[in-house]
């Protein structure tokens, strides 16, 4: 049993009460190219959200450092390959980029940067307008230079771009896990309906699972869920449960302005505390294999569709 599993079966059947979630326990690529990401007990995560600002790249930064602190071997991409900013939040100052990889002047394990409690980073490239609409060549290539980067990882972390970009889909679609991150406000929620509306007609390894961030207590975290799950459920079919709440806090603020992860800064800070606790919800809850998502189902519509074991 490897240091993933174990951390799982602390946790029978994955399930915990939803005040846990807050920190009291501490048209894209086709499978066969997309599964290339999995490879033995790798778990494969992409965090993704309908639009900007809610404080998506923060969260994933900070949860690689929670992760790595829990003994587990991470890989954070910066899949958001125009507007990267991971490295600046970790307070990393890369020499060379993704787009270096995909121009040949570099090998992805030449650009790899060591963070904080050890994570690996692979950095995008900001303000490149080039690596903000790969072909599906390049596309490939990357995937191919990730799948040999992440071999010896427990768990790949992807940030990906906000909003319904084609590289963001490819890479939720690669992904053994996709979290959608949303606010209570309501453009966030509409932006999260829309992401969803674009995964349903992809073919992801599981349903997406919700975290929502700067909420002001546990209650309104579940209504804004309520209210996605209804809207999706009605839609489509399928609705994504909540993984994570991530309360408003100071911190986060001020971790951005230092350059450092707020969970290092006050680890018993109520942000620090929802990240630590979606960590452990994450890595109790191993992806199932019998849940895939289908285009359509029997009446036209995009559903959850279910395979045999």
């Amino acid at each position: 049993m490897n240091r993933q599993d174990d951390a799982r079966s602390q946790t029978p059947g994955g399930a915990r009460p939803l005040l846990n979630l807050v920190g009291s326990s501490g048209p894209g690529a086709d499978p066969e190219t997309t599964s290339r990401l999995r490879r033995g007990s790798l778990l494969t995560v992409a965090v993704v959200s309908g639009k900007g600002g809610v404080g998506k790249s923060s969260l994933v930064a900070n949860l690689a450092v929670v992760l790595a602190e829990m003994g587990q071997r991470v890989l954070l991409l910066d899949g958001d390959w125009g507007l990267g900013s991971v490295d600046r939040l970790l307070g990393l100052t890369p020499r060379h980029t993704l787009h270096d990889v995909l121009c040949g002047r570099r090998g992805a394990g030449e650009i790899v940067l060591t963070g904080p409690a050890g994570i690996r980073v692979l950095p995008g490239a900001s303000g490149s307008e080039e690596m903000a609409d790969l072909d599906d060549y390049r596309c490939e290539r990357l995937f191919r230079e990730l799948h040999r980067l992440a071999g010896d990882e427990d768990l790949l972390l992807i940030d990906t771009g906000s909003g319904l970009h084609r590289q963001s889909l490819r890479l939720a679609q690669a992904a053994d896990e996709v979290l959608i991150v949303t606010t209570p406000e309501p453009t966030a929620c509409a932006g999260t309906c829309a992401v969803l509306d674009a995964l349903a007609t992809r073919c992801l390894a599981r349903e997406p699972r919700l975290v929502v961030t700067q909420s002001r207590s546990v209650d309104e975290a579940e209504i804004v869920a309520r209210s996605v799950h209804r809207s999706s459920a009605r839609r489509l079919g399928f609705a994504p449960d909540l993984i994570g709440v991530i309360p408003s806090d100071e911190i986060v603020r001020r971790a951005v302005l230092e350059r450092r992860p707020f969970v290092q800064i006050d680890p018993d800070a109520p942000a620090s505390r929802g990240v630590q606790a979606l960590a452990h919800r994450l890595l109790s809850v191993a992806p199932s294999p019998a849940a895939r998502l289908r285009p359509v189902d029997r009446h036209g519509r995009p559903a959850l569709a279910a395979r045999a074991a």
